[in-house]
């Protein structure tokens, strides 16, 4: 037992004689070299610079016209840009002499690998194969395609076999298949024809056929009627017919453009040599509770409704007839206070505390109205008044589709109106 202890007890003496030899060896290597550089590099000397991480031709324009500079190594790096140093020999601060080698280590950048084709794959398999190529998901966008068939990608950004860093990020678009997104048509009665085509043209619709009607109760080239009417679902693409005043110019209408607009051909003779009025079907009303619109010859009751409205915000509705909507864009030609519907008292769902369908406001006002696109899910609706006095949000609040928003605003010179749903904006009017 004893022997053993000593046989180990040398093996241990050694390992430490063995470790203090290489240290000394290392200690007097390294004083060597200084030694050996300062002897080599006696007399007159320059100092290095500190090239590390700089581009490749700010170290050219920065160096001391006595030295020489060489590229030793590249490699990828993603601590550095592609041609960056990232190290050096002799390194920063030395001092060596004249038209000495100053050799650098270039960075690559990060390391590149070749992207996957995944046009025409689905998603998941899309994603395998990002992983695969060590490259990750970027954006997704969706359109309709007639060629893709859906959920299939249609084009990805960087291009399939293009070169592409490391866990970076692709893009794709991918197909909804074929069809096309239906919305309501705004109401562009009352418009003049100049606004009107500019509208059809920004909601992607085309311009169809234009007859212009005599009509001396409206300004040349006002709106009359539209074909398909306000408010009907038309698709991208939908041609869109009009009839335009001609004022007391003579028109182009014949029966059968009347009644393709809708014209109120059995209507009883115009006074004063004034045109027929044009039946505009109206916009959808939201009903609260039970109406009573008995015409027996008593006034019309109002609605009934268990909805609680601010009492700054409460419509004013009449016993005696209806009141009519002061918004301009909404009035119909020919369209007589009966024929008008009745004010709605119908609450918004889920507004902002203190805001209403109906905004409180003083001094002339005027009433602008908009109904939401048909669709599944309630949507946020704000409407953002632009003018002399800089923007203000006149009211906010969530709706349901379809459902028809009235909301009253000062009426100020040169003011707009802009409506957005989900912080988008869909629709810009003149006050």
């Amino acid at each position: 037992m004893a022997k053993k202890e000593s046989c180990l007890l040398i093996m241990v003496k050694m390992v430490l004689m063995l470790t203090i030899l290489l240290a000394a060896i290392i200690a007097g290597g390294l004083y060597l070299k200084d030694v050996a550089n300062e002897y080599f590099n006696r007399g007159e000397s320059i100092e290095v610079p500190d090239f590390r991480g700089k581009h490749l031709v700010d170290v050219i324009k920065e160096k001391p016209a006595d030295l020489n500079i060489e590229k030793s190594d590249e490699k990828f790096d993603p601590r550095y840009p592609k041609d960056h140093v990232i190290a050096q020999y002799p390194e920063a601060g030395s001092r060596v002499k004249r038209n000495k080698k100053i050799m650098l280590t270039i960075s690559k950048g990060n390391k590149q690998v070749t992207v996957p084709d995944m046009i025409e794959k689905n998603p998941r398999e899309s994603v395998l194969a990002l992983l695969n190529a060590q490259l990750k998901e970027g954006n997704r966008a969706y359109i309709f395609s007639a060629k893709t068939p859906r959920e299939r990608i249609i084009t990805q950004s960087p291009l399939p076999f293009a070169s592409h860093e490391i866990n970076g990020g692709v893009d794709m678009l991918i197909s909804l298949g074929p069809g096309s997104v239906h919305a309501p048509l705004p109401n562009l009665i009352g418009k003049s024809l100049s606004d009107a085509k500019t509208t059809i043209t920004a909601l992607g619709l085309k311009e169809g056929k234009i007859v212009y009607k005599k009509d001396s109760a409206h300004p040349k080239d006002k709106l009359l009627s539209s074909r398909p009417a306000p408010y009907e679902m038309v698709g991208e693409g939908t041609s869109i017919d009009m009839l335009v005043s001609s004022g007391n110019d003579p028109g182009s209408t014949n029966t059968d453009d009347l009644k393709r607009f809708e014209i109120k051909l059995d209507a009883p003779p115009p006074q004063n040599g004034e045109a027929p009025a044009v039946n505009v079907p109206a916009p959808p009303r939201i009903i609260v509770g039970d109406e009573d619109n008995s015409t027996t010859g008593k006034e019309k009751k109002p609605p009934k409704t268990t909805a609680t409205l601010p009492a700054q915000a409460q419509p004013d509705i009449s016993a005696a007839k209806p009141d009519v909507d002061t918004d301009t864009d909404t009035d119909q030609p020919g369209q007589t206070p009966e024929e008008t519907p009745a004010a709605d008292t119908t609450k918004p769902a889920g507004p902002k505390p203190g805001n209403d369908t109906t905004v409180a406001t003083k001094g002339e006002t005027t009433t602008v109205s908009f109904t939401m696109p048909d669709g599944f899910m309630p949507k946020e609706v704000k409407f953002i008044m632009l003018s002399s006095q800089g923007r203000q949000e006149v009211y906010s609040g969530t709706h349901k589709p379809l459902d028809l928003i009235r909301v009253k605003v000062p009426k100020l010179p040169d003011a707009k109106i802009q409506i957005y749903i989900n912080d988008i904006s869909i629709e810009e009017r003149n006050l």
